[in-house]
């Protein structure tokens, strides 16, 4: 499945609207947001267990996942361009065989839990918490809206940094290595993502400035924002990916990329991509393929890190504010 999926569930006191682009979105809130009711109004209305009043409005089949594993991927296995929502409640949602059934999937999942999901790679810009805006006596409604917990990053107005830290040591790490060493930097490896939190941690007397790949670092974003509320120098950037970023700077050419690059949801098919991370690394090696820039994540081809390629991943970094003139990083 791919595109957006708008979904309004509705009772005669409660109002909910959900709007989904990826295959994972997470749904966080504090005990009376609304969680559970949204899920048990879904429930019901599936069922045929709701009064008039009640409506699940969206194009796509809305279903809730409950019971044990075994009897859940049973289900799972027979749907097909559904809405998938489950509730926190249940034992299977950090299981490692559910957790496989979500990646091949074409399906969209909805998660509501509080916890990270280590085991499905999902996007920060996909985790969202329910927030009740209103109360209102007698048959108006109580509107529950979404809220991201991880809105997109606002252009700073001062960066004064002494490293810059990636998630790994493959091409993304070559790139701003080069990119550190014309601007007299440090350029670390975390070693893996659930190491970014445990390395600004780990050198609190430095302002570290972390790269992520945004779109598959969900379940790993709230201890890396815990760290830097102890490393209050420090920052995190999250970018889709480090292949989104070669794709957005100008350096490979291609029919309607920019078309692709602005709207993804409309282009990566949910059951054949379990992240969009993984969607931009395979658009780019297609482009590339038999070309001087050649793609590989391991091993960054050379033909990236000249001075002119160099200085037009620099711009993307002027652009959204994080390189600014006389301020060094």
């Amino acid at each position: 499945m791919k595109g957006r999926i708008r979904i309004v569930v509705s009772t005669k006191r409660l109002r909910y609207e959900l709007n989904l682009r990826r295959n994972i979105t997470i749904i966080q809130g504090d005990s009376a947001s609304g969680k559970t009711s949204l899920i048990q109004i879904i429930s019901d209305y599936a069922s045929g267990r709701t009064g008039p009043g009640t409506e699940v409005v969206c194009e796509r089949k809305c279903v809730v996942l409950s019971g044990d594993t075994e009897n859940v991927l049973t289900q799972l296995s027979l749907l097909k361009n559904a809405v998938v929502f489950v509730d926190e409640q249940e034992k299977f949602l950090h299981s490692k065989s559910f957790a496989k059934a979500v990646l091949i999937s074409d399906c969209y999942f909805v998660l509501v839990t509080r916890d990270g999901l280590n085991m499905l790679p999902y996007s920060i810009n996909e985790i969202y918490y329910l927030k009740n805006s209103g109360y209102y006596q007698n048959t108006k409604q109580v509107y529950n809206s979404m809220h991201q917990v991880y809105p997109e990053m606002n252009k700073p107005e001062k960066i004064a940094l002494s490293t810059v830290l990636t998630e790994d040591s493959n091409s993304g790490h070559d790139m701003f290595k080069a990119i550190c060493h014309d601007l007299n930097l440090t350029c670390d490896s975390a070693d893996g993502k659930s190491n970014v939190a445990k390395y600004i941690l780990s050198h609190k007397d430095k302002p570290i400035f972390a790269i992520v790949d945004g779109a598959a670092f969900g379940a790993d974003m709230q201890s890396t924002m815990h760290a830097i509320e102890v490393n209050q120098k420090s920052h995190v950037w999250t970018p889709e990916s480090f292949e989104y970023l070669i794709l957005q700077s100008g350096i490979i050419h291609a029919e309607k990329l920019q078309e692709l690059l602005n709207n993804p949801e409309e282009f990566i098919e949910s059951s054949e991509y379990s992240s969009w991370e993984r969607f931009f690394t395979r658009l780019l090696e297609d482009l590339t393929q038999n070309s001087i820039y050649a793609y590989n994540k391991k091993k960054l081809n050379p033909n990236y890190l000249t001075k002119g390629n160099i200085e037009k991943m620099k711009k993307i970094l002027l652009d959204i504010g994080l390189l600014l003139p006389n301020v060094q990083i």
